[in-house]
């Protein structure tokens, strides 16, 4: 990591070290040949990564808790897909459920309204504990969802085209409205009872599946469910950035750590000068350093490679005398994000039949999911370890509240392995779990799986991505936007500027990697004249 001095002098200035920015400063040196341009990498915090955060829990160094994104699809993610094979990142299966594809994630648990069912369960008529009519009973949520889109395309595009493109979809009217201009929620309250809008929300496992976003972001129709097949990194989904920006340095490129950009100033001479306050990490949390040291930087253009939250955060005159910035920042919706993850001395959910994927609840915890034993993995020192590791709770919108009531109080303790082997159970992050949480969760896990005891967990970590610079887990498009146009206008959202934008926020794949990547291969074709990588 280089050490900034005022006064730096780039060709191109990326800032943020998520995988836009480490993919786009990577992709400029790759492309320099001997005449390398003068790039310079800089991240807010202390680490590379940012919205993908890999971490593990003590005594199991070889499972990982991932607290960010975690998965990646192979049949519909080309861009990632391709980027981890040609940087020959190891990657593995992340199953959803029975090890045995013909069980599956049939057996995992819902529980909903008190009633305990299991997933092949909610394609029974009559077994859901919500009183829906007959038209919407014998479906699970994600084929209630594409049911209801394939009846509004099939009823207004048909026999023209049954399965519409998006721009299609973008031009068709419903309830005297363009769809894209009615919120989803506001548009399944004219077409499910609500009853059925209450199990989608319910046992969808995310708020945002029917969060009041635009209508036409839920798209695609098809179904999404236990048979999607996913990918994830044996060491860690954060292992991508972080090797992006490691090659990007062996090529010569340059990474500055712990540099928030303040202010963007257009000079005479079309560069910008950036100028960067320092910032302090101290136990995994990262705030303006006390010294209010500052430097400047030129730079002939800039990437910003950054969530909403952090582009409010900076000063730049455009982002007030441009239209089409002051119209379209405000274009998406910020959705809060929290996970907690809780190490156990064994896996005791195999008892019950569930093996991978995740059991959902109405109860705050929202989302199950259960991961691997540390003495199943190939490279692990003791084959009799049987610590095995579950994300106790992935929730987001409505119940990281209920979370965040619960962060103050004494720090967890631990159980009886963690006294006995010497375990922090609070391994080393920017939250620490407190007792209430982890009692309540683990109370709250219990209670979903029909159990009435269980030790407690060895060790828990968490994180709440609620907080400055991000704001949220991901994003979602509001209603009443064009956001087909506005993605391609907000990678260069200023005819006369040589500023970009990137990153998931302002995709058509948000809370995906392969958004940022969508949008930083389309900023390099268009404005850089390079063709993505691989």
């Amino acid at each position: 990591m280089k050490k900034i001095t005022s006064g730096l002098k780039l060709d191109v200035a990326v800032i943020g070290g998520g995988v836009a920015g480490t993919y786009s400063a990577w992709r400029l040196q790759k492309s320099g040949g001997k005449k390398k341009l003068a790039i310079g990498l800089f991240e807010y915090s202390d680490r590379i990564g940012g919205r993908l955060y890999s971490r593990t829990l003590p005594g199991m160094p070889n499972v990982v808790a991932e607290l960010g994104g975690m998965r990646y699809i192979p049949s519909t993610q080309p861009l990632v897909t391709g980027l981890i094979d040609k940087l020959k990142l190891p990657s593995k299966d992340f199953p959803m459920g029975n090890p045995n594809k013909e069980i599956g994630a049939s057996l995992n648990y819902y529980y909903l309204r008190g009633k305990h069912l299991k997933l092949y369960e909610l394609s029974e008529k009559g077994k859901i504990p919500y009183n829906v009519s007959w038209q919407e009973e014998g479906m699970n949520p994600d084929q209630l969802q594409a049911w209801v889109m394939k009846l509004y395309a099939a009823k207004m595009c048909a026999p023209i085209n049954p399965n519409p493109t998006l721009e299609q979809w973008f031009n068709l009217k419903v309830f005297g409205k363009y769809m894209y201009e009615i919120g989803y929620w506001n548009f399944l309250s004219q077409v499910l009872t609500n009853e059925a809008y209450s199990y989608m929300s319910d046992a969808g496992g995310y708020d945002a599946n029917v969060a009041n976003a635009s209508t036409i972001a839920q798209l695609p129709i098809s179904d999404f469910g236990p048979t999607t097949e996913f990918r994830t990194l044996v060491k860690g989904y954060q292992s991508l950035p972080i090797t992006l920006a490691e090659e990007f340095e062996k090529d010569g490129g340059q990474v500055y750590m712990n540099q928030r950009l303040k202010s963007i100033v257009k000079q005479k001479d079309g560069s910008y000068l950036l100028t960067f306050a320092a910032t302090d990490t101290k136990d995994y949390t990262t705030t303006d350093a006390n010294n209010n040291k500052e430097v400047t930087v030129h730079a002939k253009k800039v990437i910003l490679a950054m969530p909403r939250r952090s582009l409010e955060l900076i000063e730049w005159n455009q982002f007030k005398d441009n239209e089409f910035l002051r119209n379209n920042i405000g274009s998406v919706l910020i959705q809060s994000a929290f996970k907690l993850f809780m190490g156990y001395d064994y896996a005791w959910w195999r008892s019950l039949n569930l093996w991978y994927g995740r059991s959902i609840t109405d109860l705050p915890i929202r989302q199950t999911y259960y991961f691997d034993v540390e003495g199943e993995q190939p490279n692990t020192g003791d084959p009799k370890n049987t610590k095995a590791l579950l994300m106790a709770s992935y929730n987001d919108i409505s119940t990281v509240p209920y979370w965040k009531g619960l962060e103050t109080g004494d720090e967890y303790a631990g159980n009886a392995t963690s006294l006995k082997e010497g375990i922090d159970p609070n391994p080393p992050a920017e939250y620490k779990a407190t007792q209430n949480m982890v009692d309540e969760a683990h109370r709250q896990v219990m209670q979903m799986h029909g159990l009435e005891k269980m030790d407690k967990p060895f060790a828990a970590i968490f994180h709440d991505w609620s907080g400055d610079p991000y704001g949220g887990g991901w994003h979602e498009w509001k209603a009443g936007y064009r956001y087909d146009e506005v993605i391609q206008k907000m990678i260069k959202p200023v005819g006369t500027e040589e500023v970009f934008i990137i990153g998931e926020a302002y995709s058509n794949n948000q809370g995906w990697v392969e958004g940022s990547l969508e949008t930083a291969a389309d900023m390099m074709e268009r404005f850089f004249k390079l063709k993505f990588l691989p």
